[in-house]
């Protein structure tokens, strides 16, 4: 392999599916299920939603000309980072702690993004995996529609811009 480029990295994702140390992982252990997790917000404590959506993160590249000596090249490197908004689902109750947060964000009462903890839990209730949003603030709210004909539970939705999603490792090894 060329100086330069990585030589491990590759190779080391994924091992811990497929572990055999008994001692550590009772056999082999499985992926994490998605169907069990809060999310704690600094100002609206922690609340269970119905989903959240929009776990990602984009590099864009800047490109640049490079050449001479019989090739042109484009040259690649590492631009900004962008992240896509996060959605939070959750049944509409009478409590209208969503709507209060994106109401008071817009009336410029609370103009101060806030931060929050997003947390996976296992069968035994115990934390599995955290991210956290950095400097969150909403950008849309809204509440199913409503119609006589259907018996389904009202979905309230709050999508929120923010500056970064970070993953703590330390739940997993903990």
């Amino acid at each position: 392999m060329p100086d330069g480029l990585a030589t491990s990295g590759i190779q080391e994702l994924g091992t811990e599916v497929l572990s055999t140390r008994a001692s550590i992982t009772n056999g082999l252990s499985s992926p994490m299920r998605g169907f069990r997790f809060t999310a704690n917000f600094e100002g609206l404590g922690t609340t269970s939603f119905k989903s959240v959506t929009g776990f990602s993160s984009t590099v864009d590249s800047s490109e640049y000309r490079e050449g001479g000596f019989g090739h042109l090249t484009k040259r690649k490197l590492p631009g900004l980072v962008s992240y896509d908004e996060i959605t939070l689902e959750k049944g509409l109750y009478s409590n209208p702690v969503l709507y209060n947060f994106f109401n008071d964000f817009l009336e410029g009462n609370n103009f101060t993004p806030v931060n929050a903890v997003i947390t996976i839990y296992n069968n035994a209730g115990e934390a599995t995996a955290s991210w956290s949003v950095i400097n969150a603030w909403p950008t849309s709210y809204k509440s199913s529609d409503l119609n006589a004909e259907d018996s389904s539970i009202l979905i309230e939705s709050l999508t929120l811009a923010h500056e970064g999603i970070k993953r703590d490792v330390s739940v997993a090894t903990a």
